[in-house]
């Protein structure tokens, strides 16, 4: 039994009988974890929430495990998926979105389950960090105020997304922050880590897979992580860099690896 697979046993002794996979015991700690997520701060407490189809785990290989169109790396801490790039010219919002997304405002697309993904981040151990929101006020409105996040957490919320492509014979692969540049001056994207916030339960329901947007450029609370850099709360300071971007409608991988704190 693989490391991986010793620690998920180790935290829930009683196997659910509804899972069907050798990762049951972490994956109903974390199917109970998402289900459970709601929108930190003062707001009240929403109905209970409707349960998401129950996430079929398999295990496709050595670390290597599958999650409806998702596969993911326990050892390299490594996601990976399939997207098409969906603009290279308008001001992106967005790195990532469903077909049911914001996708007038976003570099890639992808089919994937936005449940799913929480899902896969939940079992490489990320925690959710919400230190790029503002609290909100009883009526919702932003204090000023960002909340505190433990080091903790801090230090299993960041990573990088890398986008591969091939075309014309050759292989492409960039960090996406060299795939967008300042709209004014044409200056990099600073190299600033994503950070996993988690997202929301509304109303019964995960809200990426209402809103379909997954990964935001300019910060989203309700989208399940977003850009950490300078500049990530101007909504008209980047666009794609598409003297290095291949043709519109191009597929891509896109493989999210968990970094570490600086210090």
């Amino acid at each position: 039994m693989s490391h991986f697979l010793a620690c998920a046993i180790s935290l829930l002794e009683q196997p659910i009988s509804y899972l069907r996979h050798p990762m049951k015991p972490i994956l109903a700690l974390a199917f109970s974890i998402v289900s459970g997520t709601l929108l930190a701060g003062n707001a009240p407490e929403p109905p209970p929430a409707k349960m998401p189809e129950k996430p079929d785990v398999k295990k496709i290989g050595e670390n290597l495990y599958q999650l409806g169109k998702i596969t993911f790396d326990s050892q390299k801490k490594a996601i990976s998926f399939t997207a098409t790039l969906e603009h290279n010219e308008v001001l992106i919002e967005y790195l990532l979105t469903s077909p049911e997304g914001k996708i007038h405002e976003a570099l890639f697309v992808t089919e994937i389950s936005p449940f799913n993904l929480n899902v896969a981040m939940k079992l490489l151990g990320y925690k959710e960090s919400k230190e790029l929101f503002q609290i909100l006020d009883e009526n919702y409105r932003p204090t000023g105020k960002y909340y505190a996040s433990t080091k903790e957490q801090k230090q299993n919320s960041r990573f990088k997304v890398t986008a591969s492509w091939k075309l014309d014979g050759k292989d492409a692969s960039y960090d996406v922050t060299k795939l967008l540049e300042n709209a004014k001056t044409q200056d990099d994207m600073p190299d600033a880590p994503w950070i996993y916030s988690g997202s929301y339960m509304i109303n019964g329901e995960y809200k990426p897979n209402v809103s379909g947007d997954l990964i935001a450029v300019f910060t989203d609370r309700s989208a399940i992580a977003s850009y950490s850099g300078e500049g990530r709360d101007n909504d008209e300071l980047w666009i794609p860099r598409k003297k290095i971007l291949p043709p519109l409608g191009s597929k891509v991988t896109l493989t999210i690896t968990q970094t570490k704190l600086n210090n």
